[in-house]
């Protein structure tokens, strides 16, 4: 038993860990190959609630985290959904299922083809695409042939699938490529930056972080420029302030484009709306927007802000901070994870169990594995 956790700790570790400002989309693993699914699990998913009591038990071979009421569930080599007293409400008859969006669900079918569904299992887009995206605003990103293109909630397509890659829409605004050009279209399909530039990030504040050739600036909504290519790295605006590159060190920089925090760290990325983290040779801490120290800069790792907490890494243990730099948890856990929805899960000699904000122990599972909460409950295995 004891080998089992670590070796399940180690594979978490891999899973926690993450680059700062890994801003690109998830790219979704491809589905195995028919024949290689699995009929069944020997230990199965449930649902416990935040006093650690199974509300839903363990009968899935797999299940999805809550989301807008229903999570996605596997029996067999089949996916449906249930709600949350473990009722199934869409049987399970598709061969993948992804969460809820805006009221539809992503879902493929045995044939390959990608569409979407309402909560009482209707198709509201027929299984016609070769790949698809969640819905967010109303447009959902499709795939024919190699191509990508968008439509609307009602099936309609309203921007023909022409590009070679394709990002969501956010403030009636998406990113597209065509081969390894990339430009911003509105959601009628008109260019509104021209498809010319080597990458361009997805919009944050109002901006969009474009690079062209070696060197980063902003545009806004409509296109135009406002802070000009004059960096060699950037990251994306908060509360008004953006890391930028000069040499081979990171500042903040206003949205002006003028040095706030000069340009002294190895890397800075966002810690929550008003700090920053930073890197300085090899050592983490905690900064605010005019360069304050909020820590010192001496902890082995950082890790951004949730629900007010971040995790810290000192002697080679986990521990976490406040936002004012109080370490509210000595370094005593081998893992940690972020709070959601005010528990975490931790990882000690005693396995993987729960703590609450203030850093007390919570509940203890005492299951083979288990994952955060969304909409209150968690899934467990075993």
């Amino acid at each position: 038993m004891k080998k089992y956790f670590w070796f399940l700790l180690f594979n978490s570790l891999l899973l926690y860990s993450c680059l700062p400002d890994a801003d690109a989309p998830v790219e979704e693993k491809p589905l195995p190959a028919i024949e290689d699914d699995f009929p069944e699990s020997r230990l199965k998913w449930g649902f416990i609630n935040k006093e650690g009591t199974e509300i839903i038990n363990a009968q899935f071979d797999d299940v999805d985290n809550f989301k807008e009421g229903f999570a996605a569930f596997r029996k067999g080599a089949k996916w449906g959904f249930i709600n949350k007293k473990g009722n199934v409400i869409i049987p399970a008859q598709f061969r993948a299922a992804y969460a809820f969006n805006e009221g539809y669900a992503r879902v493929t079918t045995f044939d390959e083809k990608v569409g979407f569904i309402n909560t009482k299992g209707d198709w509201i887009v027929a299984p016609r695409f070769d790949n698809a995206r969640d819905f967010s605003e109303g447009f959902a990103s499709i795939e024919v042939e190699g191509k990508f293109g968008y439509i609307n909630n009602k099936g309609e397509m309203v921007v023909p699938h022409q590009y070679d890659k394709t990002l969501p829409f956010h403030q009636n605004r998406a990113v597209v490529y065509q081969g390894k050009k990339a430009g911003v279209i509105n959601g009628k399909g008109e260019i509104i930056i021209p498809l010319e530039y080597n990458k361009i990030h997805d919009i944050h504040e109002g901006k969009f972080r474009v690079k062209k050739n070696r060197a980063y600036g902003y545009f806004n909504l409509n296109g135009e420029t406002l802070i000009d290519f004059s960096f060699k790295g950037a990251k994306d605006f908060k509360m008004g302030y953006a890391p930028a590159k000069k040499d081979k060190l990171y500042g903040l920089i206003d949205e002006k484009g003028e040095w706030v925090v000069e340009p002294i760290f190895d890397n800075i990325w966002n810690g929550n709306d008003s700090l920053w983290c930073v890197e300085k040779n090899n050592r983490f801490g905690i900064i605010n927007y005019k360069g304050d120290k909020v820590t010192k800069i001496m902890y082995e790792q950082i890790y951004a802000y949730s629900e007010g907490l971040a995790g810290y890494m000192k002697n080679n243990r986990w521990g976490y901070l406040d936002d004012k730099g109080n370490e509210i948890t000595s370094p005593i856990f081998a893992l940690i994870w972020s709070h959601k929805e005010g528990y975490a899960r931790v990882a000690s000699n005693e396995g993987i169990y729960f703590i609450n904000l203030k850093g007390e122990k919570a509940f203890h599972p005492l299951k083979r594995d288990i994952r955060d909460f969304s909409e209150g409950l968690a899934r467990f295995q075993g």
